[in-house]
């Protein structure tokens, strides 16, 4: 499945010290570690659900019954939709929704790492920070 990335989300948000910053890169992680759990889980779901239908088109083959060959999808500028969908053509959307979502994990989880070095100095500041699709791009700090 494919989708647009010419429509990033993009959000402003304002801390009043770096401490702030990262305590909402941890509830960031912490949200999206949520999510993942229950992506994951309705995967495995998914999964047993595929390999039963596989079966079935198996044992069906072997009585001679023929697969349709129509098709359930249709893709409208980027857009797929489909339509009765089988459990392979969900675990497969879910597969990719999973590793967007672990990419953002692995960002976040690296730059709060990173920016901890920043906790000790104790500086009196304000931060804007500009996200796009929910991770931090850019950090102005005024004093």
């Amino acid at each position: 499945m494919s989708s647009p990335k010419d429509l990033a989300s993009t959000e402003i948000k304002e801390f009043s010290g770096i401490a702030e910053f990262i305590k909402n890169i941890d509830d960031d992680v912490a949200e999206l570690r949520r999510r993942m759990g229950e992506l994951l889980k309705r995967l495995e779901e998914l999964r047993i659900k595929a390999e039963q239908e596989k079966k079935i088109k198996e044992l069906l083959g072997k009585l001679g019954v023929k697969s349709e060959a129509l098709t359930n999808t249709i893709t409208i500028r980027g857009l797929t939709l489909i339509f009765n969908p089988t459990a392979e053509q969900e675990q497969t959307a879910l597969e990719v929704a999973i590793e967007n979502l672990n990419s953002k994990l692995t960002a976040l989880q690296t730059l709060r790492r990173e920016l901890e070095v920043m906790t000790g100095a104790e500086l009196i500041m304000k931060i804007r920070v500009v996200y796009v699709d929910g991770i931090p791009r850019a950090a102005f700090f005024r004093f």
